[in-house]
């Protein structure tokens, strides 16, 4: 039995789960950190806008529409000692923060026509880039930015960035438009106990994930070490009972657990396989030595069988003729093929008065020793009754009446009864479902079929049958045959050999003798069935007319 591999044993199986259940809870554990990170950022953000929000809305612009800006600088000196807030400035639109050059002071003293300001003054200040598009899009959108940067420290500033209108109070300086004439921009960091808070956080999910991490450990070690490794030691127990084929021994585990119980349930299991096969082995004696008597019976049965056929076959053999008459105006030849030991073909040559010869076959349906039987109640009343009696049809008629009195429905013969005048060549014969012989004149090369006149033999007592009349010429030859020649298949299976086959031989040897056409007929059957054993009795009765 191939080893598994890691993954497909209950430990891959652990480790498979405890990775997956622990992808999951660190993922759960690192949203939830992420979460509580952003929502404290938010807040701190939130706060700290609001906060100079708040300054602007309610100190810084009713300082400057009432024209106070000389005390702007103090104001915002004061605002930048908000806890963690690290820079305010009010700049204008490029980027330079406000009242810090003379220009501007001077342009306001003489828009006010006094000299309202009086403060030392100092150089202007570039704050941001003239360029900076953070600034562009706060003086073009109108409104407010609020956005944070990392700082090379590792922590977070926030930048709050809220444009100044020209409002009607500015009028004086600035002119009637209502455009953007300044930013205030403010820039605040995270308090110690924000830091502190954060720091908490982080120490809180680090500890959270460490106690996750011991418990899948935990978790792998329990499932491996107590139920395992003691199921792997059953079944290594269990592969090596079968390997040595010694079910009569036990699996040896201690404990009174479930796998315990598993143990426990496999031995009884073993237990119960021994006492199979115990009985098994008794019961395959049993019937070996049933199927030993049984086949000495049979071989015995069959080897009477076989006797019996092979002298069955013998008598059989004995009811054919074991030669013909001889005549000067006829010559008879024939073969029999039976397809088991005994068949149900008959043919028959003899004698009768005045210069007459009897030509007789039948063919019983099936084979075998039922089809035998049949043809011998056949014979038994032709013999006794063609001596007597010179009509054909009534002696067939007979062995209908008979036939269909003593077989089954299923049951029948079809046969040819000829009875030939060797002073006239006259021959009256009746034909009953037998395929109609063929009659070749050797010398014209014309082809004959002779008729049938008469249904099966043996299927209703109240068949009639009839008598048919046919003259021989000189050079004729009479083909009798039974439907075992023409049915006979090839190999495949799937073509007959047929009358037109049939024809086709006879009618090639015009020149031979009886003999010889016989011999010739049935090797080009065998040629054609690939020497297959037959389906069918075959058999064959040749009569040559002589030339003249």
């Amino acid at each position: 039995m191939p080893k598994p591999g890691f993954f497909s044993t209950l430990k891959g199986k652990t480790v498979v789960f405890i990775i997956i259940l622990s992808t999951a809870a660190l993922s759960t554990l690192g949203a939830m950190f992420l979460h509580t990170k952003h929502s404290l950022l938010s807040e701190f953000e939130e706060e700290r806008t609001g906060i100079v929000e708040h300054f602007v809305i309610e100190t810084l612009k009713p300082v400057m529409l009432t024209g106070h800006a000389d005390i702007m600088s103090s104001i915002m000196e004061s605002y930048k000692r908000i806890p963690d807030l690290e820079g305010l400035h009010i700049i204008r639109t490029d980027g330079v923060e406000a009242f810090t050059d003379g220009a501007t002071l001077g342009k306001v003293n003489r828009l006010l026509g006094e000299e309202h300001f009086r403060r030392q003054l100092k150089n202007p200040v570039q704050v941001l880039p003239p360029d900076d598009p953070t600034l562009a899009q706060v003086v073009r959108t109108e409104k407010e930015k609020v956005y944070s940067k990392k700082t090379d420290g590792g922590g977070n500033i926030t930048y709050l960035m809220l444009p100044i209108a020209n409002e009607p109070a500015c009028h004086g300086c600035h002119g009637s438009d209502h455009r953007i004439r300044g930013v205030l921009m403010a820039t605040f960091g995270m308090t110690s106990a924000d830091r502190s808070t954060l720091t908490d956080i982080s120490w809180f999910f680090g500890i959270a994930f460490a106690l996750l991490l011991a418990t899948a450990i935990l978790t792998y070690m329990f499932i491996t070490r107590i139920m395992a490794s003691r199921v792997s030691s059953i079944v290594k127990q269990v592969n090596t009972l079968v390997a040595n084929d010694r079910f009569d021994d036990r699996i040896l585990i201690d404990a009174d657990d479930e796998v315990g119980q598993l143990a426990i349930a496999f031995n009884h299991f073993i237990s119960s396989v021994e006492l199979y096969r115990v009985e098994e082995t008794k019961e395959k004696e049993r019937l070996e030595k049933a199927v030993f008597d049984k086949t000495k019976e049979l071989r015995e049965k069959n080897t009477f069988i076989e006797v019996d056929l092979k002298l069955a076959s013998r008598i059989q053999q004995k009811l054919m003729p074991e030669k013909f008459p001889e005549y000067p105006e006829v010559d008879f030849h024939a073969a029999y093929i039976p397809c088991l030991h005994i068949g149900g073909d008959y043919y028959d040559v003899f004698e009768m008065p005045n210069r007459h010869v009897g030509i007789f076959m039948a063919d019983a349906s099936g084979h075998g020793s039922s089809a035998a039987l049949l043809v011998s109640i056949v014979k038994a009343i032709v013999s006794v009754m063609a001596e007597h009696i010179s009509s054909p049809s009534y002696i067939v008629q007979l062995i209908n009446t008979t036939l269909a009195k003593i077989t089954p429905d299923d049951s029948f013969v079809t046969l040819f009864y000829g009875v030939l005048d060797l002073k006239t060549g006259e021959m009256q014969y009746s034909l009953a479902g037998h395929p109609p012989p063929l009659v070749h004149n050797r010398n014209t090369g014309e082809m004959t079929m002779l008729q049938i006149n008469g249904g099966l033999v043996g299927v209703f007592d109240f068949d009639k049958f009839d008598d048919s009349v046919y003259v021989f010429k000189g050079g004729d030859r009479l083909v009798i045959y039974t439907d075992g020649i023409v049915e006979a298949c090839n190999n495949g299976q799937k073509l007959m050999f047929g009358e037109k086959k049939l024809v086709e031989v006879v009618k090639g040897e015009k020149d031979s003798s009886s003999a010889e056409m016989t011999a010739h007929l049935l090797s080009s059957l065998d040629k054609f069935t690939g020497g297959a054993t037959l389906a069918d009795d075959v058999t064959l009765l040749v009569v040559d007319f002589k030339k003249q």
